[in-house]
Formats: C-alpha cells, structure tokens, sequence
C-alpha cells in the first residue's frame, strides 16, 4: 500500500502493518518537510504514513480528521499518532490586525483535536509537537501572513497545557530549534532541504525513543 494520498481521496489508502508499530504524522508544510525523513530513520521499527496535503489549520485538521481516519484499514491498530498545528492558526493573514484563529479559539480546537483522535485511534498514544521558530532575520515580519516567536510562545503554552492535562505528550521542537539561524531557513519560517532532514533526524530519535520507553 502507498503510503501517501492525494486530496479527495476516500477509498482506503493505508494498511497498517502487523509487524511493526504503525505511526500518523499530522502537520503544516514543516511536517511536510520532514515526514519522508522520519519515515526512512524508523523503516527498520515502524511503519510511518503521513497524508500529502497540508494539514493546515486547526480547524482544517478537526474538519479532515474523519477522511483520514477513513484511509486506513484497521485504525486500531495505529500505535502513535504525532500531530501539530500552529503556523497557520497564529498567522496574521494577509496582514490582518488578529491572528487567523484567537487564543481562546485554539485552546477550544486542540482540546477538540485530542478528543476526537482518541476516538478515531482509539488505542495509540498521542504526542503534540510545539509549532516551530520563525526565522529570526526578519522572521516575525517578512512575508504576508506575519507571525512573531512571542505568538508562537503563547500559543504552544496553550496547546502544551491542554495536551498535558488530557494526558498527551509533548516533543517540543520549538526549543531544539531554538539557536538555529537564518541559514537554516529559505523563508520566514520554511526550512532549507538540509535543515528539513536534520528535523527529521530529530523527529525520528525521538519516536524511537518514546516507542521504546512508552509502548
């Protein structure tokens, strides 16, 4: 089975293995950047499926949940699902004054995002990443939909909160990336080929990581 699918597809796409431990990644275009990576580092202890598009905002990951869940065979037998949403959710689109979704929104759609990936896995365990540094050359205001590091901080305080008190763990790739660079971004808040891998990389050991410890 392929272990992508282009968007509108609703036939089943992903058949769970048996054999190894089967993990969804759920994101924006960091996750896409890093997704191909993370699957060829656990190759040898999981089977990694990740959908095409970008998962976006909140409220498109509560509305496409079902879909995806829809993809796969036997969604009991996903063992761990690692999924984030943030870039989108704090940006001020098209240099709006507010952010796309307000902090009380965000803390309402990812209490509504735990919730319902507990009902479409029912058995994996879960794990929020922290939305990623902007670029810090110019990172809070290049670009059309600006965000600052200080929203991000907010937002992944939020997210971090509710995701602990509903039991779910976090991997904060926001502060490993925190001394990064302006060489490791092609944009404000996009990273380089190498940049993505090296994420990846980190994504990676630390699955492993919690699948030894946790699973």
């Amino acid at each position: 089975m392929m272990n992508w699918v282009e968007n509108g597809i609703s036939e089943i796409a992903f058949s769970c293995s048996q054999s190894k431990t089967n993990i969804f990644l759920i994101g924006d275009s960091i996750r896409r950047g890093y997704c191909a990576t993370v699957k060829e580092k656990l190759a040898d202890v999981a089977e990694v499926f990740y959908v095409s598009e970008n998962c976006r905002n909140t409220q498109n990951v509560i509305t496409s949940l079902k879909k995806w869940a829809g993809m796969f065979d036997r969604t009991d037998r996903m063992n761990l699902v690692h999924f984030n949403c943030g870039h989108w959710d704090v940006a001020h689109w098209n240099g709006c004054a507010q952010s796309l979704t307000s902090e009380t929104e965000y803390a309402k759609n990812i209490q509504m995002i735990v919730d319902l990936l507990k009902r479409f896995f029912p058995n994996a365990k879960l794990i929020f990443a922290t939305t990623t540094p902007m670029n810090p050359d110019g990172g809070s205001t290049g670009g059309v939909n600006p965000r600052s590091n200080d929203e991000i901080n907010r937002y992944n305080r939020i997210a971090v909160e509710i995701a602990t008190q509903n039991g779910v763990a976090i991997s904060d790739l926001n502060a490993y990336m925190q001394n990064w660079g302006s060489e490791y971004y092609t944009d404000t808040c996009h990273l380089t080929l190498d940049a993505f891998a090296l994420l990846g990389e980190e994504v990676a050991r630390r699955l492993r990581g919690f699948l030894q410890y946790n699973l």
